[in-house]
């Protein structure tokens, strides 16, 4: 097993539960995309406008989110799905109800991600509002 670098020591965030850390990332990530459209409405010169640009951008939004779930995608398979493998296989019955697991779980992401892309295509063509 790879050595863990030095900003991973368990003991550095021990103070930190997993709820805190999750409510506090969702927190910053509410915030950058609060900023992030702050800026862009003033940088179109309102919120109408910033609403029309996003409008007209949505099928660039869509190819640029196909391309992130792939590069996502190939990044998991290759690289991160080999060492989850690598560490399962060492359970008492070898991986085995891991390995469903995951394949549930992988499976379950696909679904979803196609699902909210498939209503987002379907809102863009003005099939749901």
């Amino acid at each position: 097993m790879p050595e863990r670098p030095a900003w991973y020591h368990p003991a550095r965030w021990s103070h930190l539960s997993r709820w805190k850390l999750f409510f506090g990332l969702w927190a910053i990530l509410l915030g950058l995309s609060l900023v992030a459209t702050a800026i862009g409405s003033l940088l179109a010169g309102g919120l109408q406008e910033w609403h029309a640009l996003m409008t007209r951008l949505t099928p660039w939004w869509v190819a640029w989110r196909l391309g992130l779930y792939l590069v996502i995608g190939a990044l998991y398979w290759r690289r991160w799905r080999p060492r989850i493998l690598d560490s399962v296989a060492r359970d008492q019955d070898g991986g085995a109800a891991a390995r469903y697991r995951l394949r549930r779980s992988e499976r379950a992401v696909v679904i979803v991600i196609a699902t909210l892309e498939l209503f987002n295509i379907l809102s863009y063509a003005g099939g749901t509002q």
